[in-house]
């Protein structure tokens, strides 16, 4: 029987076109790769103590926001444009090398900057001198391993990706482990730390040499000032988009300690299948927006997204409904009231993966300053709102204030993609209004209704078992639509 089903997967997987089988090597990629840092997650919280895993979360949290400030994200606009506006192979690597030393020198600036008062920094980080400069170490060679990605991404070649997404993770999970068992309790943090760095630089080193082999210079410089140009206005954005995702950790610790940013980041971290899940659709969807916006196919656009939506949407009813044994799983019991935070966590998976499509039409037409303008709104709203959330209702208040403000920003960038479709394209419809509508309010009105259900057992039980309902009565519409997507 299993011979049967494996014969009949390989034949189907024959018939998929390249877009299809490189999206399912995507996904499984992003899966395995965040899949095993979800597995790995209930041996730290095991291994390390409350404040040391909060400490670790909040490294993560700077981690985030020195990449922006270093790498700018060269990766996500001007590349990822060349990529699909240049056909000359050398072409796409100069512009990798020019992109990677101009990474390295910005980097490079930032650390002196730190040096020049290292003990003032590090009262603000709230680290030591040694994760401060591991942290310095693991981004030099991060931009060479986003650009990496990218190209494999957008050129279809899953293979070299799946490969090195493996090698990562293992390397990753097997020296995390091994570090922190051995580390004294107060050093666990940083060990774990030390063991990320280790595997970065490897992997960056083997990414840096890809693209130097295949160009002609070591220093290339010729396409700063186009790279700046672009990404300076996209620096505020980005930057904002980090703190809105990372500042309530950041503050957490401050306002309330290393403990409760423990228990918060545990929410995150449960959340972490959801979001590689949406991450991997955004991400699949990328190029092909570019592709069907460039090709004129505004109606396969517009149907397609919806179905992601709706896929999207469905994934977080079912993950809040099991979020008490999701939570169970990864933490130990101490961890149990972090359950609060997944209902709007989940919710603001599904606002941001509205957001994912949104800014793909304005990053494709270039209208930076409207992305800067509505990313710096939306993270001083995160920063006024968690003063008072947080200080009103701990650590739960800013998963609610993540969600309001992931909520503002969709809306805001549905405005500017309407009007940048508008001026570009004319009276046409990209994405279904009445389902974005009708969609954002039932996952509003749920994620109330499921966040009380977790006080009543029987309640929640009776939900599962309402949804389980309507997925087995629609499941022949549920496999047309897998099919289609598939062919698609």
């Amino acid at each position: 029987m299993a011979t049967k089903y494996i014969t009949n997967f390989l034949k189907q997987y024959k018939k998929m076109s390249v877009v299809a089988k490189a999206a399912m090597w995507f996904t499984f990629s992003t899966v395995l790769q965040k899949g095993i840092s979800f597995i790995t997650v209930p041996i730290f919280t095991r291994l390390m103590t409350t404040e040391q895993y909060g400490l670790f979360s909040v490294y993560l949290s700077w981690v985030s926001v020195l990449t922006i400030l270093g790498t700018m994200n060269f990766e996500t606009c001007i590349y990822i444009n060349s990529l699909a506006k240049f056909d000359n192979e050398k072409d796409k690597n100069d512009i990798a090398v020019s992109l990677i030393d101009l990474s390295f020198v910005i980097t490079i600036i930032w650390f002196f900057v730190y040096l020049l008062a290292r003990s003032f920094w590090n009262n603000i980080l709230g680290m030591n001198t040694t994760m401060v400069v591991l942290m310095f170490v693991e981004i030099i060679f991060l931009p060479a391993v986003n650009l990496w990605t990218t190209k494999q991404k957008f050129e279809y070649k899953y293979k070299r990706m799946v490969l090195l997404t493996i090698s990562q993770v293992l390397l990753n999970a097997c020296f995390g482990i091994l570090f922190v068992a051995l580390a004294q309790e107060q050093s666990q943090a940083q060990a774990r730390v030390f063991s990320i760095t280790i595997v970065q630089t490897v992997i960056g080193s083997i990414c840096v040499v890809y693209f130097f082999l295949r160009a002609k210079k070591l220093f290339v410089t010729t396409w700063w000032k186009k790279a700046l140009q672009i990404h300076l206005p996209l620096l505020p954005h980005n930057l904002s988009l980090t703190v809105l995702a990372s500042a309530d950790r950041i503050m957490i610790n401050s306002m309330v300690g290393a403990s409760s940013a423990a228990f918060y980041s545990l929410a995150y971290s449960a959340t972490m299948v959801m979001n590689l899940l949406k991450l991997s659709l955004a991400q699949a969807l990328t190029p092909w927006v570019y592709k069907s916006i460039k090709a004129g196919h505004y109606e396969t656009l517009k149907k397609r997204s919806s179905q992601m939506i709706l896929i999207i949407t469905t994934l977080v009813f079912a993950f809040i409904l099991f979020a008490p044994e999701v939570v169970y799983i990864v933490g130990s019991s101490e961890y149990r009231e972090a359950v609060y935070c997944i209902p709007p966590v989940a919710a603001s998976i599904f606002f941001t993966f509205l957001y994912n499509l949104f800014s793909n039409i304005e990053f494709y037409y270039e209208r930076t300053k409207e992305i800067m303008y509505a990313s710096i709104g939306a993270a001083i709203l995160n920063i006024v709102l968690n003063v008072g959330f947080i200080k009103a209702f701990g650590y739960i208040g800013a998963a609610y204030t993540t969600l309001i403000c992931y909520m503002v920003l969709s809306f805001v960038h549905y405005c500017v993609m309407k009007d940048c479709i508008q001026k570009n394209i004319g009276d046409v419809e990209l994405f279904d209004k009445k389902i974005l509508v009708s969609l954002s309010i039932v996952v509003l009105v749920c994620t109330g209704l499921f966040t009380i259900s977790y006080r009543f057992i029987m309640l929640r039980y009776g939900m599962i078992a309402a949804m389980l309902i309507v997925v087995f009565a629609k499941r022949k519409q549920i496999v047309d639509l897998l099919q289609e997507l598939k062919k698609g």
